[in-house]
């Protein structure tokens, strides 16, 4: 997994040239910001990023979140984006903005400089992969902004996956404190009762993701009944279906749940895969607006 050319306060760079030193802030502090997804070969041979917009503008939105201003628009950094894929050379890959704290000066309170990075590389695992899920011994917990992709709040992601892991399984859920399911360490939460979708509210503490917005549209062409609402811990084990569903790796069908196992792909699941494959490749006419195409130089 690896970026070849990234785009640096405004210039296309080597990777390996995108160096910085020990006292850089946000490897210190957290103070960091992120967004990315996936861009894809669409069916009529170009290549083209999904909800790049909708990437973009949440970029924006962390960045104030924390106080950090940017120095680029929206637009500046769809272009920067959309760069950096057509550098890569790739067809199907993970593009991501970053944005941090430079390494001027050491210190909570220290105004050092931001700056801007976005970078493209070959996304390891396979989307679509199937998931086995266990109940986090952590919660979300308060004082974090969750519809902010802010690097500091993925510390307790990062443990919960490695407590995941070394238990045998391959992602963590989240308990809100109201003790519901909310999220797993990167994903949002579905689950399938009776032919009908059913997901955490996105008023709970969760990050609202594009995949969320997007398997919500397209239950909506599909006829498929949707319902936002808690999800008790104990709905896990009456769904009929569960997956998980990120931008890098897509829907993940979960086939185990603390020891439970699940059909997997179940047909709801398996049939939204099939139009949001189709949807990121362009084949479906309805939402190739949400596809930012990728022009030749």
């Amino acid at each position: 997994m690896t970026a070849d050319l990234v785009w640096l306060d405004g210039q296309l760079v080597p990777a390996d040239a995108a160096r910085f030193g020990l006292l850089t802030h946000s490897l210190h502090y957290g103070t960091a910001v992120f967004d990315g997804g996936r861009h894809y070969r669409l069916a009529d041979g170009g290549v083209g990023v999904f909800r790049l917009d909708d990437h973009v503008r949440r970029f924006l939105a962390s960045a104030a979140a924390l106080w950090m201003p940017l120095p680029w628009t929206a637009l500046q950094l769809r272009d920067a984006t959309l760069a950096v894929v057509r550098a890569s050379g790739r067809g199907d890959g993970y593009v991501r903005q970053l944005a941090f704290y430079g390494d001027a000066r050491i210190g909570l309170g220290a105004r050092n400089p931001v700056h801007v990075a976005v970078m493209a590389w070959d996304p390891s695992g396979s989307p679509g992969a199937h998931v086995r899920v266990r109940i986090a011994s952590i919660g979300h917990g308060a004082g974090w902004i969750p519809t902010a992709k802010h690097a500091g709040h993925y510390g307790r992601a990062f443990l919960a996956l490695r407590e995941a892991e070394a238990s045998g399984h391959d992602d963590a859920l989240f308990l809100g404190d109201d003790g519901t399911v909310v999220e797993a360490t990167g994903a949002n939460l579905f689950l399938v009762r009776d032919g009908r979708l059913v997901t955490p509210p996105d008023h709970q503490p969760l990050l609202p993701g594009f995949t969320r917005a997007t398997v919500l549209a397209l239950a909506a062409d599909l006829g498929i009944p949707v319902l936002e609402a808690p999800v008790p811990r104990h709905h896990l084990f009456a769904a009929d279906e569960v997956f998980l569903a990120n931008s890098a790796a897509e829907l993940r069908p979960v086939v185990l749940v603390e020891g439970r196992p699940l059909p997997a792909p179940g047909p709801v699941t398996a049939q939204l895969v099939a139009r949001y494959h189709a949807v990121v490749r362009g084949e479906d006419p309805r939402h190739r607006s949400w596809i930012a195409r990728v022009e030749a130089p």
